[in-house]
């Protein structure tokens, strides 16, 4: 198996809306973007992750049980992401999520401050966890995305960053 990581931000880089509404609040108004998929395959070698904030919990726009049922319906849409990894308020804890039977993987993880840091992008706590889930030194990290916040949060984790356009169109 190969020790690439690619971490996705999902948002606006990999999923959009099929009803057109800025934000996801039904888990199953979810499409990929055109190119997504011929993206995946350029990168079959890699352990896929992806990292999302969800801060439309804490702003009550959708509950944790539908935003777990997003995540899930993403992991479905894209089945060659092996973790989903979603921050759901300030930082302060986020959740995990595998393929191994879509099921939730450990529940909540909060948080350790000394340990991850804060797992709200642009802080790289998400990813720091992402990278201690698989035990090994990656050869190649590199985080795709669309916002200000993802660029930051790779700069924060110190890896590679690619605009997700750009991604998504590379032949």
């Amino acid at each position: 198996m190969s020790n690439k990581i690619l971490f996705l931000d999902l948002d606006g880089t990999v999923r959009r809306t099929k009803s057109g509404a800025t934000f996801i609040n039904d888990p199953y108004d979810q499409e990929l973007i055109p190119g997504v998929e011929d993206a995946i395959a350029r990168y079959r070698d890699w352990k896929i992750i992806g990292v999302t904030n969800q801060g439309g919990v804490k702003a009550g726009f959708k509950s944790l049980e539908n935003c777990f049922e997003e995540q899930r319906q993403t992991m479905k849409l894209l089945p060659e992401m092996d973790l989903l990894l979603f921050c759901t308020d300030d930082g302060s804890s986020g959740w995990r999520l595998s393929q191994r039977g879509l099921q939730m993987d450990g529940l909540a993880i909060p948080c350790n401050a000394k340990r991850y840091g804060n797992f709200r992008k642009p802080n790289p706590g998400m990813i720091r966890l992402g990278l201690e889930y698989y035990k090994e030194k990656p050869e190649q990290i590199l985080m795709v995305g669309d916002r200000p916040e993802d660029e930051q949060c790779a700069k924060n984790a110190n890896i590679n960053f690619i605009w997700a356009e750009e991604w998504r169109n590379d032949k």
